[in-house]
């Protein structure tokens, strides 16, 4: 596949996918790194890690975790999330 073309499939992915594929590329990235990679701001990735995390008041998917390292937050995936991602 050109890189033309594997650009614009990225860009029609759902950012939820997108964010998901960049984790299972790359775990433990930056919040601000994935906003930028997304080419979203950080409000639309908090939304996505209210759906794709453990957030009971969205009935989350417990897909990706968020931690704390002292001064940067990072994006992880869980189990569940590696296991979906590795069959795909």
């Amino acid at each position: 596949m050109t890189e033309q073309l594997a650009m614009e499939r990225e860009s029609r992915e759902e950012p939820g996918l997108r964010l998901l594929r960049l984790l299972s590329e790359e775990d433990g990235q930056t919040l601000h790194r994935i906003a930028r990679s997304l080419a979203v701001d950080l409000s639309e990735v908090q939304r996505l890690l209210a759906q794709l995390g453990n957030d009971p008041r969205y009935d989350g998917l417990d897909l990706v975790t968020l931690s704390h390292d002292g001064q940067r937050l990072r994006l992880w995936l869980t189990d569940k999330g590696k296991r979906l991602c590795a069959s795909r």
